[in-house]
């Protein structure tokens, strides 16, 4: 085959919960008992609930619109809004099943900028001035480039929609009312991994090419298989589409041209392991390792990308990073059997259980290895 072009459209519904907008029976009515699945269990179904945190001077209001929902739904959902009709609390964990994908709000310390203004800051991170002025009550109207300033994010959905004209069975879409666009790559075929990972080689490597979805770090660094390359985009494309994350992410290190030793690393070696940089909060220093500058939010629906959309055998990040990111995991409505599967954490870091497995100095970036493709023979685990 000289060329690889796919669209994984059921794949991406059955992975995410997704759902076409206009699609008959994707959503029902606002109703008290829109909480129970579609199975007629009357329990919630995978990914249908999500926690959504309060943050200060926010509205029953504010949140319902956020999500698409109603501030009646709201109450259904959660007893402690039913039992306090008039207080909602900074800080409150409120279950949310989302009709529209609005990524986490997020608390971040902002550093102004020559020529910032409130409004500007404000509509930066798309808050209300007057909520930027209370969230930080000491700082005058006439501040100065320097000055840090505490700021709730609050990031836009993405709209986007299925350009498909194919019907699609409304039960293989779950519950989550939500859209994403498919995307199809036009990668060239041939691209051979031989051997393993750590002993390897490769035979007619593919670039991965520039995009708009991701900066590639070094090219000539950049060489996958043909299936890693087709892997890597359609699983940054679903993390684009599904997360909101709007900043830069960076692809490191593929393997070479021809695969082969590749110092400093001891993998790398036959196009099919690829570094990753954790995706940064707004605002944050791009040479930190501090693990309060990385979007937890944003890490997990990348990591959930590559297990559920690009093929992935392993994923590799410190265990002293893992918690964060199985608690942003836990806050995006995962369940128990995804947390199993996916996170080594909170399982000891000796233990062979999950994708993500503990490797040691991976502070700021994963390291994602992606699975042997059925056809390639000479590729090993």
């Amino acid at each position: 085959m000289s060329r690889v072009l796919h669209s994984r459209l059921l794949k991406w519904i059955v992975a995410y919960g997704l759902v076409p907008i206009g699609v008959a029976g994707a959503d029902d009515a606002d109703t008290n008992d829109a909480a129970t699945d579609r199975t007629g269990t009357g329990k919630p179904s995978a990914h249908t609930f999500i926690t959504h945190k309060v943050v200060p001077f926010e509205s029953r209001e504010d949140i319902a619109a956020r999500y698409g929902v109603t501030v009646r739904d709201l109450e259904a959902w959660n007893r402690i809004l039913k039992k306090n009709p008039n207080k909602l609390m900074a800080g409150w964990e409120v279950k949310v099943r989302a009709r529209i994908a609005a990524p986490p709000r997020q608390k971040i310390t902002y550093a102004v900028k020559y020529g910032d203004t409130w409004g500007k800051i404000a509509g930066k991170f798309n808050v209300p001035e007057g909520d930027l002025h209370r969230w930080n009550p000491k700082v005058t109207r006439k501040f100065k480039a320097g000055q840090k300033l505490t700021v709730y994010t609050n990031p836009k959905p993405v709209p986007v929609r299925i350009a498909s004209t194919e019907p699609i069975d409304p039960a293989l879409a779950g519950a989550g009312g939500v859209s994403v666009t498919p995307r199809v790559f036009d990668v060239p075929g041939g691209g051979v991994s031989v051997g393993s990972p750590n002993r390897g080689r490769l035979t007619g490597g593919i670039q991965l090419p520039e995009s708009e979805l991701y900066t590639v770090r070094r090219p000539e660094e950049s060489f996958g298989s043909s299936h890693t390359i087709l892997e890597i985009q359609e699983a940054i494309a679903a993390f684009r589409d599904t997360s909101g994350f709007g900043g830069k992410l960076i692809v490191g290190a593929i393997s070479l041209e021809r695969g082969g030793r590749f110092r400093p690393h001891r993998s790398h070696q036959s196009g099919r392991d690829v570094d990753i940089r954790l995706p940064k909060v707004a605002g944050a220093d791009p040479k930190s390792d501090s693990p309060t500058d990385i979007d937890w939010d944003a890490s997990w629906r990348l990591v959930q990308a590559f297990i559920e959309q690009g093929d992935a055998e392993y994923i590799f990040l410190d265990y002293s990073r893992q918690k964060r990111l199985y608690e942003a995991a836990k806050r995006a409505g995962a369940d128990k059997a995804t947390l199993e599967k996916a996170i080594q954490y909170p399982r000891s870091r000796k233990t062979n259980n999950g994708v993500l497995r503990h490797a040691e100095g991976h502070m700021i970036h994963i390291h994602v290895r992606v699975s042997c493709p059925r056809d390639q023979a000479r590729c090993e685990s």
